[in-house]
């Protein structure tokens, strides 16, 4: 177990102060535990589970994934790998939660975006702006009607 608590922090590239710091022991604490040198107390590898969503029976057989695989636990380890703030995370699982079909009208409104402002086609930002925002605002528009048409044929 000493071995995979080792690979946990590694692969969430954090070093001993700051791993050590999350699950409320010393760095030195952790050092001799990853060593080999002493063993992780239960505390040490609830603690561990618990803020990093390490699978319990993976830390301590080595059997199943090393991270447990529902979706908070899969967006809290996103946060914390790409250091995403609470605004950040808040627009990442409110856009995991939205229908298919508005996913995927938001990313056509992010391609707009990306081909409106790329390097070679801005000209005037705040006029490629509003068009943006008026593509994106039909856009929307019509795929509502399209929504409604088709409750009201299927009605």
């Amino acid at each position: 177990m000493n071995e995979r608590i080792k690979i946990v922090r590694k692969h969430l590239h954090l070093t001993l102060d700051s791993f050590s710091s999350r699950i409320g022991i010393t760095s030195s604490g952790l050092s001799k535990i990853e060593r080999g040198l002493s063993g992780a107390s239960e505390q040490t590898i609830l603690s561990i589970c618990r803020e990093f969503n390490v699978n319990e029976t993976w830390l301590r057989t080595g059997d199943g994934d090393m991270f447990d695989q529902d979706q908070s636990s899969i967006l809290s380890r996103l946060a914390d790998e790409y250091k995403l703030t609470a605004r950040e995370q808040s627009a990442l699982a409110a856009f995991l939660e939205l229908s298919e079909s508005d996913r995927a009208a938001i990313m056509r409104y992010v391609d707009n975006l990306v081909e409106k402002f790329s390097p070679a086609s801005v000209s005037d930002t705040a006029a490629e702006a509003v068009a943006a925002a008026r593509d994106y605002m039909d856009m929307v528009a019509d795929e509502k009607n399209n929504m409604d048409e088709s409750s009201t044929s299927a009605g």
